[in-house]
Order: structure tokens, then C-alpha cells, then sequence
């Protein structure tokens, strides 16, 4: 499961970096087929970290996570991941959560600011990728 969500991570995060280049804020203003696709680029990634990182809290046995963002507190709590990328994971989960229920008052301009920070993303994208290939 770890692997799909993995694969369609890194697929999101390439689609996402794209539109930091080619998307600008008014677009989202502007064209509802932008926004939609921005937005659902945004969830999906959030999603398939906030999906890797219940997988791999299964896998190391490291409880259950009361919450999205607790996934990711117990895996900087067992030294998997440092606090910084602890902390933009748990943003992540954030933004996945706002995307999902603020649809119609969704703040366009930190959906924008969002596609310019895809970095954690590719880190924890490594991180896991490593975990899997180690039998984790």
C-alpha cells in the first residue's frame, strides 16, 4: 500500500511544482478548472504523506495516532523523521484538512503559497522510500 502511495506522492509533488511555475495567484481567482486542479493536486499529495506515514507507524508498530498530524508527531517522536519536517508534515495534514471542508471560503492565496513548499514533501517522499526498502 506504502509503495502506491508513494508513487502517486511523487507523481502530485512533480504536478504540484509545475503549477508554482506556471500558475498565478489571480489564476485561481480567474479560471475554476485552475483552482479545481490545484486544489486536488494539494489534497491528493497531503493525502498519500498523511497515508505513508499511518503505514509506516503500523509497520513499526508505534501505536495508533489519534489524528493526521499525530502521525507524523510519532514518527519525529521515534526519530524517524527530525521536528523541522515534523512540523511542515503537520502543515500538510493541515492544508489536507482545510482543502477537504473549506471549499467554498478556501484562502486562495495560501493555496498558492502551498504549491512553493513541496520540499517537505520530497523529503518525506525519501525518507519512506528508504523505510520500505530497508523492510520497514
Amino acid at each position: 500500500m506504502a509503495e502506491a502511495h508513494l508513487s502517486l506522492l511523487l507523481e502530485m509533488i512533480s504536478m504540484l511544482e509545475r503549477y508554482a511555475r506556471e500558475v498565478q495567484r489571480a489564476d485561481l481567482d480567474a479560471d475554476r478548472e485552475t483552482w479545481l486542479k490545484v486544489k486536488a493536486a494539494l489534497e491528493v499529495a497531503a493525502q498519500c504523506a498523511i497515508d505513508a506515514a499511518l503505514d509506516l507507524v503500523a509497520r513499526r508498530g508505534l501505536g495508533t495516532p489519534q489524528t493526521d498530524r499525530d502521525a507524523f508527531a510519532v514518527l519525529g517522536h521515534a526519530g524517524v523523521i527530525d521536528a523541522p519536517l515534523r512540523d511542515a508534515l503537520q502543515q500538510w495534514a493541515g492544508m489536507r484538512n482545510e482543502l477537504v471542508r473549506m471549499y467554498t471560503s478556501l484562502d486562495l492565496d495560501k493555496v498558492h503559497q502551498a504549491l512553493a513548499k513541496t520540499a517537505p514533501l520530497r523529503t518525506f517522499h525519501a525518507v519512506v522510500a528508504r523505510e520500505l526498502a530497508s523492510g520497514t
